[in-house]
Formats: C-alpha cells, structure tokens, sequence
C-alpha cells in the first residue's frame, strides 16, 4: 500500500518529493478509482489467466491486482543496496511471481507520464544486469504480444534463433528402442568431441542460443555462469514446460546437460572461451548443469539445435569407424596428455632403443668377432 501511494502521489502536478504528504486526497481518489475501474474491466480475462478458480470476490481481487501492479521507488532503501537489488530482480522474474502483461501495461498508460520511458524499456532496462549484452532491446519487438515480464526477458534471447524449427531441415531421429541413457544423449560430451577430432570455438558476436556446427568445428557463444543463471534458465524451462510456447531454453539447456558430464569438459568449455563462471569449482558447474536437466522434459523432433546436433553425432560416428583413428586418439590421450607420461614414454623408448643396440651389437660381436 505505501508503494501504491507513493506511486499515485508522484503523478500529481504537486512538488513529487513529498508527494505523500502534499498530493490532495480527492485528487488520489480519482486516479485511484481510474485504476480500480481498468481492472474491473479487465477482471474475468485476468481470471482465465491463472491456474485455479480464485476464492476471491470481486472487489479484493480488483484490489489485489492494483497493489500487485504497482511498484513506485522513491529513495527507497531497498534500491540502494546492492545484494537486496538483485534479490528483487530473480524474484520478480520468478514464473508464480508473473502478473499478466495486459495488466502491468494498462496500469502503466494510465500512470505514466509523456516523459516516461516505455514499459518495455524499464523492463529491459531492470533485468539486463542478470545477464549484460549488448543491444538488448534491438532484439525485441515493442509491438510484439507478451504474457509476462519474464517472457518479455526471455524474447531478447530469441532474435537470431529460427523461428520455423522444423521447415526445410531433417529432425533428429532416435530409435524408439535406444536405452533411456542413449536416449537422453543428445551429443557426445566434451571430452569425447575432442578425442573425435571435433574443436571447439567461442562463436563471437551472436546470441546465446546461436550453436553452429561446421567443417569438423563446434562453435557455441560465450556464456558467463554465476548466481543467476540456474534462476533464469529454471523459470525460462518451467514457462517453456507449462506453456504452448518453442522450447528453445529446454534444448539449449539439455545440450548443454549432453555436452557436460564431467569437471574435465567444463576445463575444456573454458579453456576456448565458451564458459565463464565465478562458481566455486569447474565440478560445481558440471553438477549444476547436471542438476537443472533432471526431469526435464523435451521432445527432439522441437529441437531447433537438430541439425548441428546430427551434423556432429555423424562427424564422430565416421570418425569412430576408422580404427586406426581410434588407437590413434587413444594413444595421444594417454601418453600426450600431460608431460610425465610424455616423458615417460620417450623413456620407454629410449630404453628400448638401448636394449635393442646392445643386443645387436651382441649379436653382430658372436657372428662376426673382430
């Protein structure tokens, strides 16, 4: 309630420091029952929107949705402290937290001024620091359809990815009769991609879901990991999960999960520039990973990364029929991997060209004494 008077006391034409102690009443009854009256209009299409029936009359529901929609800063403690920042920004992002978009936006047309920016930018604006790109609202449409505000985040991420995720291209097929781990697989892991010949790149200058896949080359955009990420990729799934909407962040996510088994593939992701963390450990990122692909459900014929996923599963099903190939890999992992064994084996070797010097000169001193 102090938020919402704080809110209302601002768009007045009275000094807007102290709005509350200066705004006239009558002048907060009238936009306040404006407000009231928008939502009432807007009461049974706001109801569709949720879950379950509300065993809420229509007089608190109304209210409950002008409270809910309204958020005003003035010097609030609140925005000045860094961590309490951020926690406001995860939680309003939060799918159970979303109040429908037709009523944050008819709330806003009535309360914003001209000077104002738009919604859209003051969403964009507030979310950006969770994840920082650059030109992040060129890769939106303000004229576009959104459910939330945590669609509306979500959709900056959508701009390079093809929309149409199954015309034109072949999709990935798996035998119905694969066991559930083959199953699960969408592609080799990291270490098994490289022991394949496959090389790894940091895709420069494209968006986060923007993976390709060519001339033996794997290249994926850089992704920077910490506090925020399991946040924003749980509740972009879950929106993907419980809405008619193109799973792009499921698939992402389950290559993701795919491609990382281990501390020593994040080692790799790292090495060329693809993963960034400040997490604890190179493990904490594998198990995190791991952990958000648990129970996740996915259909691959939606896949949009399809294609470079059957590209590369085809470069190392070629690459694992020759083997000579494979002794070959597998002799550069176990003896080139790290220096002692490399040391190791030219002592081998050296050893073993000693003792076949020895027995030859032996040999050659019996048959032909001197």
């Amino acid at each position: 309630m102090r938020y919402l008077l704080r809110l209302l006391g601002s768009r007045t034409p009275e000094n807007a420091e102290q709005a509350e102690e200066l705004v006239p009443q009558v002048h907060q009854a009238i936009l306040l029952e404006d407000l009231e009256g928008a939502m009432t209009e807007l009461e049974k299409k706001t109801r569709q929107c949720y879950a379950g029936a509300f065993d809420i009359d229509s007089n608190d529901f109304v209210q409950m949705m002008v409270i809910d929609g309204c958020f005003k800063n003035v010097d609030d403690p609140i925005f000045t402290i860094r961590w309490m920042l951020r926690t406001l920004q995860r939680d309003l992002l939060k799918l159970e937290n979303q109040l429908p978009f037709f009523v944050l936006k008819k709330l806003f047309e009535l309360i914003s001024l001209a000077e104002d920016p738009t919604l859209i930018d003051l969403i964009l604006t507030f979310f950006d620091p969770l994840m920082p790109r650059k030109n992040i609202k060129g890769n939106l449409n303000p004229e576009g359809e959104f459910d939330h505000m945590l669609e509306v985040f979500r959709s900056t991420f959508l701009s390079s990815v093809n929309q149409d995720i199954t015309s034109g291209c072949e999709k990935l097929k798996i035998s119905v009769n694969a066991p559930l781990v083959q199953e699960r697989q969408l592609i080799h892991s990291v270490t098994e991609l490289e022991e394949a010949g496959v090389k790894l790149k940091k895709r420069e200058y494209c968006d986060l879901l923007d993976i390709n896949f060519q001339a033996g080359v794997l290249k994926i955009p850089s992704l920077y990991i910490d506090d925020n990420t399991a946040v924003l990729f749980l509740n972009f799934v879950a929106y993907e999960q419980c809405e008619d909407t193109k799973p792009f962040f499921t698939n992402y996510l389950m290559f993701f999960d795919s491609l990382i088994n281990s501390s020593a593939d994040v080692r790799i992701l790292h090495k060329n520039g693809i993963i960034n963390h400040v997490l604890g450990s190179d493990q904490d990122v594998a198990d995190l990973f791991n952990k958000l692909g648990r129970e996740v459900v996915y259909d691959l014929d939606e896949c949009y990364l399809s294609q470079p996923i059957k590209r590369v599963n085809n470069y190392c099903k070629t690459y694992y029929a020759s083997k000579w190939r494979v002794w070959f890999t597998n002799f550069k992992h176990d003896y080139f991997s790290y220096p002692w064994t490399f040391f190791s084996l030219l002592a081998a070797i050296a050893l073993l060209l000693l003792t076949t010097a020895q027995t030859y000169y032996t040999v050659y001193g019996y048959y032909i004494p001197s």
